[in-house]
């Protein structure tokens, strides 16, 4: 047991070392592949991190020179940055290009599948069938970006003209099969529902208790107690009763209407007399 520890102890602090190793090695080639891009746009464009914001513009061919210096961080409205060398600023040279890519195309060549094509307002799965992806549902590729994927900005540029064109075919083909999908949802539901309805028939007629009009049960269920067919009914038959002893309290109660005025011969009384006028002979 000692033993086992023992090799335990001295095992830890060797993957972790071997860890650092690996992070170092990647952070090693991500530098690595860093200062080749550095080197790459130096060697194409001309300028080093020497030169002035204002000459690298010019080299880069930057029309909006506010848009890119908001890109890189800078504030845009300021001129006094222009005669400011890129060292000076804090800013190399493929950081520069990275940001006229983002003036250019919205994006540059750092970012990530997932974020072209949400900002190119595609979806993730036609960007990738698009491309030529054989399974469009995986996702392991998402996150990488398009210097990884080894994806040119100009073939994004295209696919999204490309998009853009048969936008009305595509969204209408997705409408279509949206609407497809709601009404046959409908349908098989109203089919189920009015299936319910002979689900429970069986039962319904197996719970019905029939009775003969001399009082005899005719058909009840099989597992119904008898004891439960008498008390039902009697309060049939309690019930049937009450409703005739009310019956028999109404026509008892029940009176005549008369004239009160007819039957205290108000009528007979001889006012006609005592008001009549006496006309002379």
């Amino acid at each position: 047991m000692r033993k086992i520890s023992l090799f335990i102890l001295l095992l830890v602090p060797w993957l972790l070392c071997a860890q650092d190793l690996m992070q170092d090695s990647s952070q090693a080639n991500a530098d690595s592949l860093v200062l080749a891009r550095e080197r790459e746009v130096a060697s194409e464009f001309g300028f080093r991190d020497s030169n002035t914001l204002k000459d690298v513009a010019v080299k880069l061919e930057i029309e909006d020179i506010a848009r890119w210096k908001h890109a890189l961080n800078l504030e845009p409205e300021n001129k006094a940055l222009d005669n400011m060398s890129l060292r000076r600023l804090g800013i190399t040279p493929y950081q520069a290009f990275l940001a006229k890519q983002t003036v250019d195309y919205g994006f540059n060549e750092l970012s990530s599948l997932g974020t072209v094509a949400a900002k190119l307002d595609i979806p993730i799965k036609k960007m990738k069938a698009m491309l030529g992806y054989n399974d469009s549902m995986d996702t392991s590729q998402d996150n990488l970006s398009l210097q990884a994927l080894n994806i040119e900005l100009e073939t994004i540029s295209g696919l999204k003209e490309d998009f853009d064109e048969h936008i009305l075919s595509y969204s209408g083909s997705v409408t279509l099969v949206g609407i497809l999908i709601v009404f046959s949802a409908l349908l098989i539901t109203s089919i189920i529902i009015s299936q319910l309805v002979h689900l429970n028939k069986k039962k319904d007629e197996e719970s019905k208790i029939t009775v003969s009009s001399s009082g005899k049960v005719k058909s009840a269920p099989k597992d119904l107690n008898s004891n439960v067919i008498v008390a039902a009914i009697t309060a049939l038959h309690m019930h049937r009763m009450d409703l005739e002893e009310r019956r028999k309290m109404v026509l008892t109660f029940r009176r005549t209407p008369t004239n009160q005025w007819r039957a205290s011969a108000v009528l007979s009384m001889p006012n006609r007399e005592m008001t009549s006028v006496r006309r002379p002979k």
